[in-house]
């Protein structure tokens, strides 16, 4: 019988309970802590990295307007693993039944628009997608979860174990049978995937901005934590600006090693600017649009205007790089 590695709960006490009050900074702490099992769990059944991304952030959502109603912080993350693998089942039969066809070509644009103004590197991002998508459907569905934390935890058997409820002998044995059913090379594509597409601070700060209002009570409890809210709140914010901003740079200089001329560099630097200013407005308009009491439409017709936007400047930077070629 397989009993649950006695770890330490990643669910801070203090922070529960704060959280059910209505203090979403300390909800923020929550998402943090077990953002990496939410979004693994989802994407072990989904085999797409922003599905995934997608359905752990619904699923904090649900919890955010259940978690008054939890009796101890010892439920918080049974009750979001299982959540999580109900959502992403239930996410997939209503795309199989309702069998819809998208157009590849429509989809590639909608994929550069979200992911920035490097159509190139974003088919580089979709192509490990696939190969990760390939590799798993090697892997044993109860070792999927368990393969993929075990990458995006340090690879530690034990914290695993204790992340996904089992034994450290359980996860052993399942490691043991996905390294079996996979080559050298595919495991060490599915560990670098794995890693590098792990949620961060700009993830919980998403998730946090994607919050509603609770019922009345837990509006009154906010309130009374509105001061604490407020600071936290920037602090988050200015986390995942510093995120997406540090992802610009890195961009922006791999472009510029690239360059042929010292035209080409200047040209490129002035582009990542006004990128990594669209880009960070864009995060600051997500993460407040709820807060602001915006209605979806406003909030569908306002991102559509950052995604036309995105797909200028991903226009405007081919151009550069057209026009500087011999």
């Amino acid at each position: 019988m397989n009993t649950a590695n006695p770890t330490t709960s990643p669910v801070a006490p203090a922070d529960f309970l704060a959280a059910q009050r209505g203090d979403r900074n300390a909800f923020a702490r929550l998402v943090l802590a077990t953002q990496k099992t939410v979004a693994t769990i989802a994407l072990a059944v989904t085999r797409d990295v922003q599905l995934s991304e997608d359905i752990a952030q619904n699923t904090y959502v649900k919890a955010w307007q259940r978690l008054a109603s939890m009796q101890n912080p010892e439920s918080l993350l049974p009750w979001l693993r299982q959540v999580t693998r109900n959502e992403a089942i239930d996410h997939l039969r209503r795309r199989r039944h309702q069998e819809v066809a998208l157009d590849t070509e429509d989809s590639r644009i909608a994929g550069a628009a979200a992911t920035g103004p490097d159509p190139e590197a974003w088919m580089q991002d979709r192509q490990r997608s696939e190969q990760l998508a390939r590799a798993l459907d090697a892997v044993p569905d109860d070792s999927r979860e368990v393969l993929l934390l075990f990458y995006r935890e340090g690879q530690s058997s034990q914290q695993v174990a204790s992340l996904l409820g089992l034994s450290d002998g359980a996860v052993r044995k399942r490691l043991q049978r996905a390294r079996e059913g996979l080559q050298s090379e595919l495991l060490a594509q599915v560990a670098d995937v794995a890693r590098h597409s792990a949620p961060g601070l700009a993830f919980a700060a998403l998730v946090v901005g994607s919050l509603g209002p609770r019922d009345a009570a837990a509006a009154t409890a906010a309130t009374a934590t509105a001061g604490k809210w407020a600071l936290g709140a920037v602090g988050t914010v200015l986390a995942a600006l510093a995120v997406v901003v540090g992802a610009v740079v890195i961009d922006v200089r791999r472009a510029m090693r690239r360059a042929r001329s010292p035209s080409e560099r200047t040209a490129l630097l002035r582009h990542g600017i006004v990128y990594a200013a669209v880009m960070a407005s864009f995060v600051g308009m997500l993460f407040w649009s709820k807060h602001g009491d915006w209605s979806q439409a406003r909030l569908l017709g306002v991102s559509a205007g950052y995604s036309l936007v995105i797909i200028g400047l991903g226009i405007a930077r081919a151009r550069i790089h057209r026009r500087h070629r011999p």
